[in-house]
């Protein structure tokens, strides 16, 4: 099938390019997991619905005809605390085999992975569509190539119908080069959950062409569900998009919220973008263009606080002699992908502050407030709280942009970068420690349970598990029982397994 398009390139210097590309079969049909081969590796014939990840060539006279390359991980519950679906070609006993068969051609991305489809170049993968299980696919290691849109967490056409998908990746490569990736999307009136942990590798998203990174992507027929994207500084690599959209649907133009329409900022239409303190510091984001964050409609009467930033520290960060914490970067905005400034800017909508005026900055976790430019966002360990005040006009240096690596930090005024600079640190006691003993455990939670903590609420609940594993003066992490008087929605369960234990 010939199919002709005109796409703008307009990153690349050249105005408008008009480009014919032949494409193999009239229809990528779809691969879905079945687990029937009782293993988790990715590359298994077996546990896919075809016997196959994707069908080797067939030829239709003397031409390749392209089969399944749509990949579909939504079939089956998984496990969120495990490792779910394995994408490991360096330990998978299977990928040999699968890598010496000859895949369909046809791809429209052939200059930037290749021209055939294979066991790491796939068309479309999508996590947990039409579905209301967990799933949940690793990525450890290889160069996974996708053509099409990623999508983690698709609603199904019913209202309510949540479903929930996580990606994690502690290693290895995700190239997306000519589409985006949602982490989150909606379905006519349903709406999805989903989440990326990201510990390490590569990321590449739309460098080509394409939105970049969707963190909840929704419509006017519905928002998404809460998504979340987890962003930690492991393994030597970058996280790198063409823009960044915390939630790309506001709320219907009229400022109405209608239920199940427009997001809540409670079960609907939330994105949180949380950063992990590993290795003596946050990784920043490399962002070719825009980071746009909205928070409702532009009235303040549709400000929703959707989107969130959420700080993590897996560790005590560094101090000067007066407590002060070193100054991070979270996003390089307009970031040099090799040919200069693509004008990138931090925007968004919802006037948060009811000043008539547009505020495109982040809120806190729980939606109850915001930081505008100079507030205090502040993260615990230890007992110790840490305080930086951030900048949405800050820059970020390199001295190795591909492993993440920073030179320089600035503050206010100095560019256009997100920036955290260093106030203070102060000392206040381990939170959630209701027995004294400096450690957080299940003692801990025994007097939580029998009403004996200064909070029995849910909230001294949250407190003790968001510091479970602490102690002073180092902190240990451990996984947290659920007390089996507390039911949990599943959309909460998804999403707290990607939080990191502070």
């Amino acid at each position: 099938m010939l199919i002709g398009s005109c796409l703008l390139f307009a990153r690349r210097g050249i105005a408008t390019l008009c480009i014919l590309s032949i494409t193999a079969g009239a229809a990528h049909a779809a691969t879905s997991w079945d687990g029937d081969g009782n293993s988790n590796w990715w590359f298994d014939p077996a546990n896919w619905s075809a016997g196959t990840l994707i069908p080797p060539a067939q030829l239709s006279g003397d031409t390749v005809v392209a089969t399944d390359a749509q990949i579909n991980v939504g079939s089956g519950p998984w496990d969120l605390t495990g490792e779910g679906v394995v994408y490991d070609p360096d330990n998978d006993p299977f990928f040999a085999a699968a890598a010496s068969l000859t895949y369909p051609t046809g791809s429209n991305i052939a200059g930037s992975v290749g021209s055939d489809y294979g066991p790491q170049h796939i068309y479309r993968l999508y996590i947990s569509r039409n579905t209301t299980n967990s799933n949940l696919l690793t990525i450890k290691s290889g160069d996974l190539a996708i053509e099409s849109t990623t999508i983690i967490g698709r609603s199904g056409s019913t209202a309510g119908n949540e479903n929930l998908g996580q990606i994690t990746q502690t290693g290895g490569r995700l190239n997306i080069p000519s589409n985006q990736l949602d982490i989150g999307n909606s379905e006519d009136s349903g709406w999805g959950n989903g989440a990326y942990e990201y510990l390490g590798g590569t990321m590449d998203i739309s460098m080509d062409s394409g939105s970049g990174i969707r963190l909840g992507h929704g419509r006017s027929s519905g928002p998404s569900g809460v998504n979340r994207f987890v962003i930690g500084n492991g393994a030597a690599g970058h996280v790198r998009t063409w823009d960044y959209i915390s939630i790309s649907y506001r709320g219907s133009a009229d400022g109405v919220f209608t239920e199940g329409q427009d997001p809540n900022g409670v079960d609907r239409g939330v994105a949180i973008t949380e950063f992990v303190f590993q290795n003596g510091g946050f990784r920043p984001m490399q962002v070719a263009r825009n980071v746009t964050l909205n928070n409702g409609l532009e009235a303040n009467t549709g400000a929703t606080l959707s989107s969130r930033l959420v700080l993590s520290l897996d560790e005590a960060p560094a101090v000067d002699g007066l407590g002060v914490p070193s100054d991070m970067g979270l996003f390089d905005v307009d970031f040099d992908i090799g040919f200069g400034s693509n004008g990138g800017v931090v925007n968004g909508f919802g006037d948060i502050d009811n000043d008539t005026l547009t505020d495109a900055v982040f809120a806190w976790e729980d939606g109850a407030g915001h930081y505008l430019e100079g507030d205090t966002v502040s993260a615990m360990f230890g007992g110790t709280r840490y305080d930086w005040t951030i900048s949405y006009t800050g820059d970020i240096t390199w001295t190795d942009a591909d492993n993440s690596i920073v030179n320089t930090i600035s503050g206010a005024g100095s560019g256009g970068d997100i920036v955290l600079m260093g106030l203070g640190s102060e000392f206040l006691g381990l939170q959630g420690d209701y027995n004294g003993d400096d450690v957080v455990d299940a003692a801990d939670y025994t007097v939580w349970r029998a009403g004996n903590s200064p909070d029995s609420s849910q909230a001294g609940y949250d407190l003790w598990a968001a510091n479970y594993g602490s102690s002073i003066p180092a902190a240990a992490s451990a996984a947290v029982p659920e007390p089996v008087a507390l039911s949990l929605l599943a959309s909460t369960v998804l999403l707290t397994g990607v939080r990191r234990r502070r």
